[in-house]
């Protein structure tokens, strides 16, 4: 009966050792995948599930923006014209003007999942046109002299979020295309000077607008990339009110759908990517 016994016990420490130590080899097994981490290879084909759909254009989908990546960067952008280098002014004789336009954009973005990110952009905008002599001449059946100054100036201020979703070209993972589709506030004020008068009269408009900014991206070294980015339109809502001295004379709203190449809306743009 004592043998039995002892037998039993022997047993019963055998089976706990043996079950400990397997609990011990699993949760240090456990632990070593958790520690190891995917390795990221930029320019990697990432598989697209084509299973039920009618349409496929057989592009392929390389990684060039890993997931958890923050980019901070900044667009800028500047376009000036003038009269003696123009080549539209067909109609306008001793035509004597000039006009310039500039956008200064800081912005920070997120990946959050392969090619995706989304992010915010402030821009910042100062445009200024003067004329100071023209004669218009419309096929000799219109005269008209301009011989006093006349000048507009605008500045605003734009918030927008955005997504941009990116196609990778290349397998180094150095170029692609992207496109950003952008929900914006501005919020911009117009003025307008004749024969260098004094005016307390201008115009504030506030927009909301959904637009869609194609682009190409080009990573010049590993943690730092350049794109160019253009405007083909969007949809908005404007609201518009004329102010003489503060106080408001006139109000406009109205809405608008509009996509063609914008050519005041091409920027360049910087990126470091963390």
């Amino acid at each position: 009966m004592m043998k039995t016994i002892f037998k039993t016990i022997i047993l019963g420490i055998a089976v706990f050792a043996l079950s400990t130590a397997a609990a011990q080899d699993t949760a240090t097994n456990i632990k070593r995948v958790k520690k190891e981490q995917p390795t990221i290879a930029l320019g990697a084909e990432i598989t697209q599930d084509t299973v039920g759909k009618k349409h496929h254009r057989g592009l392929k989908q390389h990684l060039i923006i890993p997931k958890g990546e923050w980019q901070l960067g900044a667009q800028l952008s500047h376009v000036s014209l003038a009269s003696d280098n123009s080549e539209f002014m067909l109609l306008i004789n001793g035509l004597n003007a000039n006009a310039s336009i500039t956008k200064i954009a800081p912005f920070f973005a997120y990946s959050y999942h392969n090619n995706r990110s989304i992010g915010m952009r402030l821009q910042y905008t100062s445009a200024s046109g003067c004329i100071n002599s023209a004669e218009l001449d419309l096929l000799g059946n219109l005269n008209k002299n301009i011989e006093d100054e006349v000048s507009a100036n605008l500045t605003s201020l734009q918030a927008s979020v955005y997504h941009r979703s990116y196609l990778g070209l290349d397998n180094k993972g150095r170029i692609g295309v992207f496109a950003d589709l952008a929900l914006s506030y501005a919020n911009r004020k117009n003025a307008f000077k004749f024969d260098n008068s004094a005016s307390n009269q201008y115009a504030r408009t506030h927009q909301v607008k959904l637009s869609l900014h194609p682009g190409i991206v080009v990573f010049a070294m590993n943690n730092i990339s350049t794109h160019l980015s253009m405007g083909i339109g969007g949809v908005s809502y404007n609201h518009t009110e004329l102010k003489d001295g503060g106080k408001v004379i006139g109000t406009r709203d109205y809405s608008q759908a509009k996509f063609k190449l914008d050519i005041m809306d091409i920027s360049v743009g910087l990126s470091i990517h963390l």
